[in-house]
């Protein structure tokens, strides 16, 4: 059983790696890093967050998502706009080349997803979300 469970998740590891090289490719966004691309996907889950925000969600400090931030502003792909209700505060989002990295994202997922679950029948499909379930559960 371990023998197993390391080769399905280094297998998973590496198509996973895969299919973002492939996404950022055919999306032409191939030059962010996998830092970046964490920075953009927290950006986007969290819809407008402050730099604190974003350093909760990936669990690193604050100073490492400024200085992230601050680069993905620089290329484009991020927007830093001061708070309305507080001067102090500033909030990020997605410009829309930013939102297109998500989506391109999401949508190569979905299709990973799929090449999944038609590798499986029904009831194993019914098993396997059963599990995925509760190892997310753990994990989380």
């Amino acid at each position: 059983m371990d023998e197993l469970l390391l080769a399905f998740i280094e297998t998973l590891d590496l198509s996973l790696k895969k299919l973002q090289k492939e996404v950022g490719n055919t999306s032409g966004f191939a030059k962010l890093t996998i830092h970046q691309l964490q920075y953009i996907d927290a950006i986007g889950a969290l819809s407008q967050p402050t730099i604190s925000q974003v350093a909760e969600k990936l669990h690193i400090t604050r100073a490492s998502v400024t200085n992230g931030v601050n680069k993905l502003i620089g290329l484009g792909y991020v927007a830093k706009n001061q708070s309305s209700q507080d001067k102090r505060v500033y909030h990020v989002s997605l410009t829309p080349v930013g939102a297109q990295i998500v989506d391109a994202k999401y949508r190569a997922l979905q299709d990973y997803g799929e090449f999944i679950r038609s590798a499986l029948s029904a009831e194993e499909i019914r098993q396997f979300e059963l599990i995925l379930a509760k190892l997310v559960h753990i994990f989380e």
